[in-house]
């Protein structure tokens, strides 16, 4: 018998989950989805054993960018570094030592480099060899992989070198029920008959599209439907326009009787001789355009009540765009992610990036240094883009003084260098000018008040220099003498009165610090995922470097809806199929027999035999 080529298999290699529900906890056993919602789902299982000393060997492509780090699961999860590995570096099969994380030798790892056909680099192929820890437990396959899930996403698997099946549930399967369409006149097709038909489910517009750009170009489609509804006008244009032929409708007797009056004309229209058909057994036909009876008939079928219900399929589902990741717990970084593919063909990618704060490579921030004492220890605190951090300047020396600045490196409490400060050593005096005048005060400034840096001082011992200027002693509010104060007098003849204009201070101060520090501050990256491009799993999950997020919107991803439309095609079976319902393979054309006439006719000449 002649073998035809399949609908192609879409499976999709999911993240590692705990299984529940089971004789064992979740952390013994685990396992991974795969399949899709058309050919339904199995699951990959592990159980945790004891391991033995035989090495795990696998492989993965890598950028040329790539960090040298793997992300593993042998004898518990781990990242393992290849010592010696430069990103962006050319290797032809070089070997590097494999190290876990406590820096312990567990394998070895070779690097080649794949060119592209301009001979340019353009990534790495990376095969690795890791040996499990002795006397610890890893994790072996089930003997019975895949395992189908079962309806609720329920499973039986044998655990390795067991007998008994122990029954366990795939969590966030529980509302799972087999894709297919039950009830249509293609359900009953077993896998086994895949060498004479090749059976699928359409589950969006551009499945059906892509169906019926499939088939000859000016076919015939012939819906045997209950009702035309507006869903099947829908199919028939689609049809129209992806194929470019023309559709029939046949609908039963009980439906012609109300259809005489408004489709009597419509060449279209034909009549099945049976009162009614349930919409389960709907089916469609398409014949190829040089169809005749007796000749081959690769043409197609389509059976199911979404031939007659909108199974409310969406326009497209081809999905690129970017959106931040939802946390499934506490405590992971902020992720977001690119995600692409089609939905039809449960093939979505999601290229994951994590934001990370990371130090400017070049001082980006300013902050003053404030007035500091003698005894200042060169520490100091700013805000430099993630909350109040500690620096202090390397080299520094108390009561030391120089003249001018002089230029400091700048260091945090770990010790990474954030920069660089001048710093000015001032010492002396301070002068103040113009402090202000007081009028009616008497025939001196004693006692006269002024405030600066949140003090209070007094004029004191106050003398008369010159005919006009007196000069004052200065004392702060535990009376001490600090500076001295220097006035012009003014005599108002016109109130006898004196005005005392306080026009500069002298304040003796000790030996302070100021300055500014220029430094290397905090600002936002985003890093990919050195594990990227990572699959969408079921119900809209993604696992990038072991952290697990939900794509927001993706939440019905991968779940079975129900929703799908049959189809089969391939030949001998549909051929078969095509030739006894064809309008021009009557099976009792020709034969004389009464039952010749009760097949299907059109609309018009059913309408007029019973004067409708």
């Amino acid at each position: 018998m002649r073998k035809f080529v399949l609908v192609p298999f879409l499976s999709l290699a999911l993240a590692q989950v705990g299984l529940v529900d089971g004789p064992r906890p979740s952390t013994e056993v685990r396992g991974t989805l795969q399949g899709d919602m058309r050919q339904g789902y199995s699951v990959v299982v592990e159980f945790l054993v004891e391991s033995g000393a035989n090495p795990t060997q696998g492989s993965t492509n890598q950028t040329l960018g790539w960090n040298g780090k793997l992300y593993l699961c042998i004898s518990g999860c781990d990242y393992f570094t290849l010592s010696g590995y430069t990103p962006n570096t050319p290797y032809n099969g070089a070997v590097f030592d494999l190290r876990d994380s406590q820096n312990r030798l567990r394998g070895r790892a070779s690097v080649s480099t794949v060119y592209d056909s301009q001979n340019r680099p353009s990534y790495h192929q990376v095969q690795y060899a890791v040996w499990p820890l002795q006397g610890t437990r890893t994790w072996m396959p089930s003997p019975d992989n895949p395992v189908p899930i079962e309806a609720g996403g329920w499973l039986s698997v044998r655990p390795p070198g067991g007998s008994a099946r122990e029954r366990y549930r795939y969590p966030g399967m529980e509302s799972y029920q087999s894709p297919s369409v039950q009830g249509s006149i293609l359900s009953g097709i077993s896998p086994g008959d895949r060498d004479v038909v090749a059976k699928s489910v359409l589950s969006s517009l551009a499945d059906l599209r892509a169906f019926y750009a499939r088939q000859p170009g000016g076919s015939t489609l012939w819906f045997f439907v209950p009702e035309v509804s507006a869903w099947t006008q829908t199919l028939a244009q689609e049809f129209r326009a992806r194929n470019g032929g023309q559709e029939r409708f046949v609908v039963p007797e009980g439906t012609a009787r109300g259809y005489c009056s408004l489709y009597r004309s419509d060449a279209r229209y034909h009549v099945m001789p049976r009162e009614s058909l349930a919409k389960e057994q709907s089916f469609a036909v398409i014949y190829p355009p040089s169809s005749t009876a007796g000749s081959s008939q690769k043409g197609a079928v389509m059976a199911g009540r979404f031939l007659v219900d909108r199974p409310d399929w969406q326009e497209t589902d081809y999905l690129y765009f970017t959106t931040p990741l939802s946390p499934t717990q506490e405590g992971l970084p902020e992720a977001r992610a690119l995600v692409w593919g089609y939905i039809s063909q449960s093939n979505l990618r999601a290229r994951v990036e994590f934001k990370e704060w990371g130090l400017s490579p070049f001082t980006n921030w300013t902050t003053s240094l404030g007035t500091r004492p003698s005894d200042w220890d060169g520490r100091f605190s700013a805000v430099v883009g993630r909350g109040d951090e500690s620096f202090y300047l390397e080299g520094w020396a108390s009561g030391a003084t120089w003249s001018g600045a002089r230029y400091f490196n700048v260091r945090d409490t770990q010790g990474r260098y954030r920069g660089y400060a001048y710093v000015y050593a001032q010492g002396g005096t301070t002068t103040l000018s113009n402090l202000g005048a007081y009028y009616d005060w008497g025939t001196t400034p004693e006692g006269i008040q002024f405030t600066y840096g949140g003090q209070t001082y007094t004029l004191s011992g106050c003398r008369l220099r010159t005919t006009s200027e007196w000069t004052c002693s200065v004392k702060d509010a535990s009376g001490r003498d600090v500076g001295t104060a220097y006035l012009y007098a003014y005599f108002v003849s016109v109130d006898y009165t004196w005005l005392f204009n306080l026009y500069k201070v002298v304040l003796s101060t000790g030996l302070r610090y100021t300055g500014s520090a220029y430094l290397r501050g905090w600002q936002e990256t985003w890093r990919y995922a050195s594990d990227n491009d990572r699959p969408v799993e079921a119900f809209g999950y993604v696992t990038a470097e072991g952290k697990r997020y939900r794509v927001p919107g993706l939440e019905g991803y991968l779940q079975p809806t129900g929703k799908d439309l049959e189809v089969a095609e391939g030949d001998p079976y549909v051929s078969y199929i095509t030739r006894s319902l064809s309008p021009q393979g009557n099976p009792f054309a020709g034969t004389g027999r009464e039952e010749a006439k009760l097949w299907f006719k059109p609309l018009r000449d059913w309408c007029a035999e019973r004067g409708l």
